[in-house]
């Protein structure tokens, strides 16, 4: 046998694409469960993770078994076992289809968490969970429920009888991930694109929460390879001098990357200080003040801009009389929540010296002010 051609390729596009995204992941985790913030979106992405790792050794098991990577030519006569790469690959399939899903569900409860005015987002957010979590449901039991007795979907030769035609089942899979990942990368440029920021913060805030459209790629690539392999003559078998096994693992192990996206911010900013943006500093240029940690959890009168991962600043500008007293409420309920150290309000007050009596002479719309 000559040479081992791109198996190890295959391996490292196996293992290389779950360091990263288990990397990612322990950082987000540590950071969330440090400022304890660990939320449903989080045990979403703890699970998918899960889910990779054991994707990982099933996808690494299958590139050997099958001699994945190998020329043709190079594989002795009767080295791959059928039934067992068969079996491989449907353990496979039914780990695969749970964990992209999981990830969009996990990054559009994080978009929602952004608290946007937008009606139509949010309820575009609502249906993406809910398309997302009938998908998880309905794609992983039509799997494994393709073939009665189930074991027939790799013992070929046992009794019973399996759905003839695959095709529709697989192209519908792929082409219901490709959209919904359109759909989760459009609705976050949709929210940011009309707010009032620097071109640059727009530029990079809609850069990291648009990150699944590479998963977007991953999938198209995907089908169109399957398109390819599915319509071969029955006469004809796939050249094994590919990488397309080690596919699956890099799309599943990319998507939870993408839905991390402030994370990967947060992790860019400890290295590069280009991507860390404007550190914390007083709204009004000229005033000394540097806001203390618990003037940043409970903004007082001056304002401030934060720079943690994603962030979206709203000011609310309220001019009253030097003489009035006032009392700033927190309104958790209206406030934008934090996402991975993420949203803050911050109330700027402007004040009039005057005699006159204390009441507010004006108040200007609430309005997105910056996002870094």
């Amino acid at each position: 046998m000559a040479g081992t051609g791109l198996q190890p390729l295959n391996i490292f596009l196996i293992v290389f694409p779950f360091v990263l995204s288990l990397i990612v992941v322990s950082v987000r985790v540590w950071r969330r469960v440090l400022s304890r913030q660990f939320a449903i979106e989080d045990w979403l992405i703890v699970i998918a993770e899960a889910l990779v790792a054991a994707l990982t050794g099933c996808v690494w098991k299958i590139v050997l078994v099958s001699y994945s990577g190998y020329h043709a030519k190079d594989i002795p006569k009767g080295a791959i076992n059928v039934p067992e790469m068969l079996k491989w690959r449907f353990i496979n399939n039914v780990m695969y289809n749970p964990i992209l899903g999981l990830a969009k569900i996990s990054f559009c409860i994080t978009l929602l968490k952004l608290q946007s005015p937008k009606l139509w987002a949010r309820i575009a957010l609502w249906f993406l969970i809910g398309v997302n979590t009938a998908f998880i449901i309905a794609a992983t039991l039509a799997h494994i429920f393709s073939c009665n007795p189930i074991d027939k979907a790799w013992l070929k030769s046992k009794p019973g009888k399996c759905v003839p035609d695959r095709r529709p089942y697989i192209y519908g899979v792929i082409g219901t991930t490709i959209i919904t990942d359109v759909l989760v990368t459009l609705i976050p440029v949709a929210i940011l694109h009309d707010l009032h920021m620097s071109r640059r913060s727009k530029i990079s805030i809609i850069a990291f929460l648009s990150l699944p459209i590479a998963v977007t790629a991953i999938g198209i690539y995907r089908l169109q390879n399957f398109v390819v392999v599915l319509n071969l003559p029955s006469n004809v078998i796939e050249n094994p001098y590919n990488v397309r096994n080690s596919l699956s693992n890099i799309e599943s192990n990319l998507g939870i990357i993408a839905a991390c996206g402030p994370t990967i911010k947060w992790i860019l900013s400890c290295l590069f200080p280009y991507f860390a943006g404007d550190t914390t500093r007083p709204t009004d240029p000229s005033s000394p003040y540097t806001p203390s940690k618990p003037s940043r959890n409970y903004p007082s009168s001056r304002g401030y801009q934060k720079s943690q991962d994603i962030e979206m600043t709203v000011t609310d500008h309220e001019e009253f009389d030097r003489d009035s007293t006032s009392r700033i409420r927190k309104d958790d309920a209206s406030d934008e929540r934090c996402i991975t150290d993420g949203i803050t309000k911050t109330v700027v007050v402007d004040w009039h010296e005057s005699a006159g009596t204390a009441t507010p002479t004006s108040k200007t719309a609430e309005r997105p002010r910056d996002m870094l």
